[in-house]
């Protein structure tokens, strides 16, 4: 048997292989689904009732005037040189200190690390 007969012959199969699956699947849709669809719906039952929440209009506050003394002018926080804005709350370090813990095995590994 040379290659080309061979090849020939496999694809023959195939296309066979899937001709059939594919009859089966045509002939299969065209019957009526055999279960009655009205068994299939789920009730739930529940005691709610609905209650009516009405709204409470809070009292405004008037802000207090203004004091004619100057007080002591508030100055942003500024964040450290290479950590932006809001990162150094969550306890974050640049990429060289991160390097230099690791280094000195002050990185304790508390969970696994999924792949």
């Amino acid at each position: 048997m040379n290659w080309t007969s061979f090849l020939l012959t496999l694809t023959l199969v195939y296309l066979v292989y899937y001709g059939l699956n594919l009859l089966y699947d045509l002939l299969m849709s065209r019957r009526p689904p055999a279960s009655d669809s009205k068994g299939d719906t789920l009730f739930f039952e529940e005691d709610i009732r609905p209650e009516i929440i009405e709204y409470i209009e809070q009292p405004t506050v008037e802000p207090e005037p203004a004091s004619e003394e100057p007080s002591e002018p508030i100055t942003p926080k500024v964040a450290p040189i290479g950590i932006p804005g809001n990162v150094i709350s969550t306890g974050a370090v640049g990429i060289k200190d991160l390097f230099n813990l690791a280094k000195n095995n002050l990185i304790e590994h508390t969970g696994a690390i999924p792949y």
